[in-house]
């Protein structure tokens, strides 16, 4: 009984720090920005309720030379504001859009994304976003990627952290 006990506090530890760390990474000190996103069909039965996005930095033209050259499982590409804006209920959000792409990060906004495909396509970036569940009474979950915008800021580990979606007008 004694290590029924013990093995159930530590699961319970383990669940506790890991919803700590969870939370904190969308406390870091980092601004948030906005990523438009381009359609895509959402519709998956299994996974519950989610928004299926991507965006218009998961095929960065700044990357074509950089994953034509060389095959690569990761790399960072360099975040800026761009010179478009999506209407919002709240107003006007500026856009940003990938500038730049390396094998490690430099100075300013550089996000994380692991690369797809390659093989009969051009090579993507995945950075871990394209997912957004929601309650099952959520009026956006009919939303329609590249109807919406995408509200992030950088995480630990230059991982993009996707804290809430935006509808255009």
């Amino acid at each position: 009984m004694k290590k029924l006990r013990i093995t159930l506090g530590l699961q319970l530890l383990v669940f506790a720090a890991w919803g700590g760390w969870l939370l904190s990474s969308r406390s870091t000190a980092s601004p948030e920005f906005y990523l438009e996103t381009v359609p895509v069909d959402p519709r998956d039965l299994l996974s519950g309720t989610f928004v299926a996005l991507t965006y218009k930095i998961s095929a960065p033209e700044p990357c074509r030379r950089l994953l034509g050259a060389r095959s690569f499982a990761q790399l960072y590409v360099k975040l800026e504001e761009g010179l478009l804006a999506a209407p919002t209920p709240a107003g006007p959000v500026k856009l940003y859009e990938a500038t730049d792409c390396a094998e490690r990060p430099g100075d300013g906004q550089w996000a994380k994304a692991g690369v797809q495909g390659g093989t009969g396509g051009a090579p993507r970036a995945n950075y871990g976003i394209e997912r957004f569940f929601l309650n099952e009474n959520d009026p956006r979950k009919n939303a329609r990627s590249g109807s919406v915008v995408a509200k992030v800021k950088l995480g630990r580990r230059n991982t993009l952290v996707l804290l809430d979606l935006v509808e255009k007008l």
